[in-house]
């Protein structure tokens, strides 16, 4: 566990990193990702961020603020329905046409719903796509400007599941056209994004994967919702999850952590982010000090289903998920309508 102290020690330090640090918010206009972004935005010497989701009014409400936090940093809206990796892909080219580097990629987009299986006219499920395949196709266009930021802070952090992995993936269905739960869109995107991380971070060792669980924050997750998963997940917050539950503001401050801290070095070794002195770095996914991937619970220690990684390295997961990974988005790229 990390302390909340340590954690606002180490957050005060990003000051001392050069100016102009370039971050992207994917799902940044409520909850986790908008209470980072403000952090972001308070801590940083002129930054300039990126913010892209859906809702236009949060977007001009979260930039109003930022003016308030400072008035020597840059902060733009990108509006794209992110179910789409033809979206994301809109997304990435507007930034690359603006910038030479991105510090930081941070996604936490998600779609809550209780429905089965939902196909995007890309065919991918649209649970899936947010959760896994579009942050998956973010990282993958914004290597190149990942790889640039290098050695001041190149990292990405996708907030998600650690702990829920499951040993059961079935390699020749990891889009579940054929055996699609609930359960299993959950369970599967986590456990494909360990170790799609972990092949992240062999190929790129100069950047740092961070897969972090949130914990119990009370967001605007649920408000795209019926009325009644809305109203019940309000009365569970503020009832019987209220004793723990972490503010969005402390939630804000631990994820800008997990995105700028030196305990979460790239695998090369080299003093990218923060806070951390040499040899101070974290478990990675694999059991490794200082990996490059990293598996992380709401208060920065090691989290995930430790049985289940186990029984899966056996079956060299890494490399079978990448290679659908790709898969899937040449089959998106190559569908004959392209999503349209």
């Amino acid at each position: 566990m990390v302390s909340l102290e340590a954690v606002r020690a180490s957050n005060a330090k990003l000051k001392n990193l050069p100016s102009g640090l370039v971050a992207l918010f994917v799902g940044g206009t409520s909850g986790i990702a908008e209470s980072t972004l403000k952090q972001f935005y308070r801590h940083a010497v002129k930054p300039r961020i990126y913010i892209t989701g859906r809702n236009q009014a949060a977007a001009d409400r979260i930039l109003s603020e930022l003016k308030a936090i400072k008035t020597d940093g840059e902060a733009s809206f990108i509006k794209q329905d992110l179910s789409l990796l033809k979206n994301v892909d809109r997304v990435c080219d507007e930034i690359k046409a603006r910038e030479t580097k991105l510090n930081v990629l941070f996604m936490t987009p998600g779609t809550m719903t209780l429905k089965g299986r939902d196909e995007t006219s890309e065919g991918l499920d649209r649970k899936m796509t947010t959760n896994y395949y579009a942050r998956i196709r973010f990282i993958y266009n914004m290597l190149p400007l990942l790889q640039a930021s290098a050695p001041e802070l190149s990292r990405v952090v996708s907030v998600l599941s650690p702990g829920e992995e499951t040993a059961s993936l079935n390699f020749e269905d990891l889009d579940l056209k054929q055996n699609f739960s609930l359960r299993n869109a959950l369970t599967y995107c986590v456990t494909m994004t360990d170790f799609a991380f972990e092949e992240l971070a062999k190929a790129n060792p100069t950047v740092s994967f961070v897969h972090g669980f949130p914990g119990g924050v009370k967001t605007g997750f649920f408000k795209e919702s019926s009325t009644l998963v809305r109203a019940g997940s309000t009365m569970m917050m503020d009832t019987i999850m209220k004793p723990w539950m972490t503010s969005l503001e402390e939630s804000g401050e631990r994820h800008l952590f997990a995105a700028t801290s030196r305990k979460f070095v790239s695998r090369d070794g080299e003093e990218h982010g923060v806070g951390f002195e040499k040899g101070e770095s974290g478990r990675g996914s694999d059991g490794e000090l200082g990996s490059g991937a990293y598996l992380i619970g709401s208060t920065g220690e090691w989290k995930g289903n430790e049985k289940a990684l186990k029984e899966l390295r056996s079956q060299g997961p890494g490399g079978k998920i990448w290679k659908h990974t790709m898969k899937t988005f040449e089959s998106v790229e190559n569908r004959e309508d392209g999503g349209e």
